[in-house]
């Protein structure tokens, strides 16, 4: 028999009812053809879930014995043993059947061999030969991610890479005869700038980035309120990954964690498998799963916690944000409550009083802005002054970096963000 050249494996999406699907290869025996219904295996036999045809010739049917439903994936293909069985003795019989046979094996074994590597992840021929693409040693790439280089070579990250996007927003008021604004945060690019002025987006085109200054081709009205959204990239400067090992008992479903977490920066494996994020729920030490993990699978539980700064701005008093902490309440650090998200904006020519969660932007000299009262953990207030000249921070019953006192931001301030950690640091500023 001649070996015809072929793919040895055929997938289908199947139609109602459905039970015949063809194979476009050659199979030697009827265990040497694997059949898998939407990823499960199937069992060959006329009591079980399918019978063959065709063995021994090129290609055949499998023939499911109940008709698949609308959708189903069937996929076919030849996983035939990789063993030698014909053993030519001397002064004996050299049959044409035989030899014929073994080659016949040696060919199918090929195929079945450059199928599978097909659908393997690889190197394509316009490559050159010198990219590196083996794996680190395992006791490097562990808790890791796979990566490319910049020449295409293979190499690892961490779980959490290097860079984040952030969104910030800056506002001023037009006087008619201004068009350049410096900018508190520089993006790359104007395409990530998002300007309105009077709640009218402004087109792109309409003005152009010179150094950390906003530039209008037309400057904005008098008294218009022009809003700047920054989209700039925040560099993560320290991560610290903890593992959390369980074994599941098909019945548990909550699991105490060595620390607190955050859903968006836990990753949770079962038996090595990445578990989507809707399966489980994190609330302060504890993960709960929606079903319980299987008896005896092993659970592993990946926290990161990790403090970034963002890219220094020329002329530019940068801004430390943390954005996940691991608990622990000190002057340095944020506690384990998260940060609010979604800050406002206010534009104040006078003294007030700040809201949590509120940027404050001080465009008059000699003002007093006071900070909440009776904050709490991880709130936040983040003060622009525009005058260049000092603006008094009150702290309303709280300390300011372990200190009783008011705090004044001189004519060398630009931004500082006071975020509460505790009765005994108070506001602390970054």
């Amino acid at each position: 028999m001649t070996v015809t050249a072929a793919t040895t494996r055929n997938d289908y999406v199947a139609t109602s009812g459905q039970t015949v699907f063809p194979y476009t290869f050659t199979a030697l025996a009827d265990g040497d053809i694997k059949v898998l219904k939407n990823g499960t295996a199937l069992t060959l036999g006329a009591g079980n879930d399918y019978t063959l045809s065709g063995i021994g010739s090129y290609g055949g049917n499998v023939t499911l014995n109940s008709g698949a439903a609308t959708g189903d994936k069937i996929a076919i293909y030849l996983d035939m043993d990789l063993a030698r069985t014909t053993n030519y003795q001397n002064s004996g019989d050299f049959l044409a059947l035989d030899v014929n046979g073994d080659f016949d094996a040696l060919w199918l074994a090929l195929q079945q061999g450059t199928t599978d590597i097909e659908r393997t992840v690889r190197r394509p021929q316009v490559d050159p030969s010198t990219i590196n693409m083996e794996l680190p040693a395992a006791a490097s790439r562990a808790q890791r991610l796979l990566a490319f280089d910049s020449t295409g070579a293979v190499t690892i990250e961490p779980y959490l890479n290097n860079e984040t996007i952030v969104l910030n927003v800056q506002t001023a008021t037009g006087d008619g005869v201004t068009t350049s604004y410096g900018l508190l945060n520089v993006p790359s690019s104007t395409s990530l700038l998002q300007i309105s002025i009077d709640g009218l987006l402004q087109e792109v085109s309409s003005y152009s980035l010179a150094g950390s200054n906003l530039v209008f081709s037309e400057a904005p009205p008098v008294g218009a309120a022009i809003e700047i959204r920054a989209f700039v990239q925040k560099e993560i400067t320290s991560t610290d990954l903890s593992v959390n090992e369980f074994t599941g008992n098909g019945s548990t479903t909550s699991f105490t964690l060595s620390a607190p977490a955050i859903e968006n920066n836990t990753f949770v494996y079962i038996n090595g498998v990445y578990q989507f994020k809707s399966t489980y729920s994190v609330s302060g030490n504890t993960i709960t799963f929606s079903t319980a993990p299987p008896n005896t699978s092993g659970i592993e539980v990946v926290l990161a916690a990790f403090v970034t700064t963002q890219l220094p701005v020329p002329g530019d008093n940068t801004v430390t944000t943390a954005k996940i902490v691991d608990g622990a309440v000190t002057a340095a650090k944020i506690a384990s409550a998260p940060i609010s998200v979604g800050i406002t904006t206010a534009v104040t020519s006078t003294s007030i009083t700040a809201t949590v969660n509120t940027h404050v932007y001080v465009s008059a000299a000699g003002r007093t802005i006071t900070l909440p009262a009776s904050p709490t953990i991880g709130q936040r207030v983040l003060i622009t002054v525009g005058n260049f000249t000092d603006t008094v921070v009150g702290r309303n019953g709280s300390n300011i970096m372990g200190s009783a006192t008011d705090f004044t931001m001189d004519a060398a301030y630009l931004s500082i963000q006071f975020i509460f950690t505790d009765a005994t640091q108070g506001w602390v500023m970054s």
